[in-house]
């Protein structure tokens, strides 16, 4: 793999709890929320993309690739240190599964940020840090020491890694944790 072609991956192994279903299979607009979410990544030129964590039959119904966690219910840190383990000679590209508006654009611009500098290039809409972000090859170290450190939280791993913030349109990153928040998607 390329440092210009990342791999792309989907975070598929949230509880969806206030949800109530999976998220990741949860059909809007007529598309599951991991389909729309992979093919911005695609289209953006990562490649391959999988999935991180979730239900692997139920993902692969969609011709997608899910690898299990690790640490089952260990949280996003955990499930991006297991993408970056697993692609350690590539930049990985990381993004939410419920991103229900995420484009090619938006992923566009979160590569267009990483420079030589940075570990982490993550979006960012007034000044909150959202689950999309381009990783570094050989960050997965990194995000060891964090969690051996107690850290599950993706904003306190980010505190631990020298991070671009990349400023992108609130549509884009705009995430639904419930039913209402699907309801409410206008």
């Amino acid at each position: 793999m390329t440092p210009d072609r990342p791999v792309g991956i989907v975070l598929t192994g949230g509880a969806s709890t206030r949800m109530g279903v999976d998220k990741a299979t949860l059909v809007v607009d007529g598309k599951p929320l991991v389909v729309r979410v992979a093919d911005a990544l695609w289209e953006a030129s990562c490649h391959p993309v999988e999935c991180q964590g979730g239900d692997p039959v139920a993902i692969a119904e969609y011709g997608l690739d899910a690898h299990p966690d690790a640490q089952p219910g260990g949280g996003p840190v955990a499930a991006i240190r297991d993408a970056l383990q697993r692609h350690a000679g590539s930049n990985v590209v990381v993004a939410a599964c419920d991103l229900v508006d995420l484009d090619a654009g938006t992923v566009g611009a979160v590569l267009e940020a990483a420079g030589d500098d940075a570990d982490v290039a993550v979006a960012t809409t007034d000044g909150e840090r959202h689950l999309l972000a381009w990783w570094r090859a050989g960050s997965a170290e990194r995000l060891d020491e964090a969690l051996d450190a107690g850290v599950r939280s993706f904003r306190g791993a980010l505190e631990r890694l020298e991070t671009t913030d990349v400023a992108v349109a609130p549509a884009a990153v705009r995430n639904l944790n419930s039913p209402t928040d699907v309801d409410d998607r206008g």
